[in-house]
Order: C-alpha cells, then structure tokens, then sequence
C-alpha cells in the first residue's frame, strides 16, 4: 500500500512520514515550491525535504506552484493570518494537487504533519476539516502526529493503520517531538518557523506595494526578496543590491525593459529600475546608487538604458537620507 506524504523538510513532516513507514506503507514524499518560500538551490526546507526523502528511500515529488498560487493569495476564500498569509487556502490548493499525484501514483490515501493546535489559523479543528474536505480528501486525509485527537479516518477504519502507532500530539510545545525525533534518529531537521514570507511584516509591505500598484507578477515577487527597494513613482521602483550577492542576483532576474545604474570605476551596489522612466527619476536613482557608494563625494553613476548597449552617465550627490527613507519601500 502507498501513501502521498507531504513533506515540508521540517521537523512534523519529517515525523509524519516515518510513522507511516514504520506501519509497512510505502510513502511517496511531495515537495511544494510556492513563489513566498526562500527555496533557491541553498534553500534549507527544500533541500532538507529532498535529503530525507533520500534517507528514507522513498520517492520524492517536487511540484512547483506559480500562478496558480497567486490567485489564491488576491482573493483567499477563508482570509489572510497576521499579515497576508492565505494558510488554509494554501493548505487546499496542495491537498488538491497531493490528490492527484494520489491518483497518479496508486496511492491510498494522504498524509501531513500538521499537529492539532500548532497553528491558530489553520491547525485548529474546524480548520482541519475544512482543509480536508475543501481538498477532496475527506476521510483520506491522515495527520498521524495527532490522529488521536481527530475524527477517524478512512485508513484506521479500514485497519490499514494500527491505532497504536499514531499519535496524540496537540499544541505549540515541540518537546514530544524532538524526543521521537531522537527515538527514531532523525537529525538535522530545521527549527520550526515555517519559512514562509508571508508571514513577515516587512516583506509583506513589500508586496502590497506591488498589489496596490498592480505589479504583481512572478519576476517581481521574487525580486522582493533581494536588496533595498525604492517606489519612486507609481509607476517606477528602483531595487539596489546589499551587497555582491544581490547584485549578481538582481542582474539575473532582470529583464530586457529594465534599466541597470551601477557606480562607474567604483566598488557598488548594482539597480534595478522598473517602469515608466523619465530624466527625474533617472538622477534619483543615481543619487540612490551614490547614497550606498560614496555617501560623502559626489559618484559617477553609469545608467544602461533598456535593450541598448547605449550608457548615460550621471555625475550624482548622494541622496538625504530623511529622503531616502521616505522613498524606501
């Protein structure tokens, strides 16, 4: 018999799988990948996720969620956490996608890690159900780590699962799992946090920035997540590199319409313009760049204009820094 495992490359999921192996079921490990996760190739969720996948030797799925996930996140059926998370949402649009793959594979029936009372929007127990029959899962959807706690499911009613291997975990403490953690001999799983960025206030002022001025697109999103970002109009955002990193990052997720400022025959950060431009907004940015250059001196700032190999150059005062941070997003 097989099982759809949702595995997130934390600690629950972790758990999660190894007790239904532990009852004789092949369990295939689903990997989700949203556009609000860090999940580049150092990402510590994803390449945890695929490493126990391998440990245990089970099958490892990686489903990619882009578009799709964006339409949820503009207009959540059941509403947004502490800030513009769409958990229970979110929670559905991967269970209909583990019920594919559950069809796909032979598989009986899905299992996740969440734990009854870990999170209050979407771990409580109206929620739980809701998620479970939102999905399509009714009935086939396992939570092992509290299935004691929780309406029996379709497995254990069948005996597919023996009662004795599942588990009455309830709440935020996480004691009782690191100790079956250390039982089991599972290490060097992430510490709880989920890793989701829309969770985080910052961020999400970042994004609402983007929604309120109708840029929401995938590039975009994952641009939130490198440097110093700027709204210097609203049609125009500048987004400035932290360091090298950043900068080699924001070249690489730039586009042929964008313009590029970089401090000429200086050490500097790299810009990233995007929008509607004009001479204005031109000598701003370069005061931005010069701003994280040489704060004190005037900068040479070099500005690529888009789809050219055309340069102009700015000779730029760093900008006010009471501007600076009003301009900041």
């Amino acid at each position: 018999m097989k099982a759809i495992a949702i595995i997130s490359g934390g600690l629950d999921s972790s758990l999660a799988i190894k007790a239904i192996q532990n009852q004789g079921i092949e369990a295939i490990a689903a990997h989700f990948l949203i556009p609000f996760v860090m999940h580049d190739e150092n990402s510590v969720y994803s390449s945890a996720a695929a490493k126990f996948a391998q440990r245990l030797n089970a099958k490892f799925r990686l489903i990619v969620l882009g578009d799709e996930y964006l339409e949820i996140l503009f207009d959540p059926e059941h509403g947004y956490g502490k800030n513009l998370n769409p958990c229970i949402d979110c929670k559905i649009l991967m269970l209909k996608h583990a019920k594919k793959i559950m069809q796909e594979e032979g598989a009986s029936f899905v299992v996740t890690g969440e734990v009854l009372g870990q999170r209050p929007m979407s771990q409580h127990k109206q929620a739980l159900a809701t998620i479970a029959r939102k999905s399509g899962l009714d009935g086939l959807l396992v939570r092992p780590l509290s299935a004691k706690l929780l309406p029996q499911t379709i497995p254990q009613e069948k005996g597919w699962l023996k009662e004795e291997l599942l588990f009455d975990f309830e709440g935020r403490g996480r004691k009782r799992q690191i100790e079956l953690a250390k039982q089991w001999g599972i290490e060097e799983y992430p510490w709880p946090g989920g890793g989701c960025l829309l969770t985080e206030a910052h961020f999400c002022s970042r994004l609402r920035d983007l929604m309120e001025h109708n840029q929401c697109t995938l590039q975009n999103i994952a641009l939130l997540k490198v440097g110093r970002h700027f709204r210097l109009s609203p049609s125009f955002k500048l987004i400035v590199g932290r360091n090298e990193k950043d900068n080699s990052t924001l070249i690489a997720l730039s586009q042929k319409d964008d313009i590029c400022f970089e401090p000429a025959g200086l050490p500097g950060p790299t810009g990233i313009g995007k929008g509607c431009v004009d001479e204005n907004i031109k000598k701003i940015s370069a005061q931005i760049i010069a701003r994280y250059t040489e704060p004190n001196q005037e900068v040479k700032v070099s500005v690529r204009l888009p789809a050219q190999d055309k340069y102009e150059t700015f000779i730029a005062k760093a900008i006010d820094d009471s501007e600076s941070r009003r301009l900041m997003v």
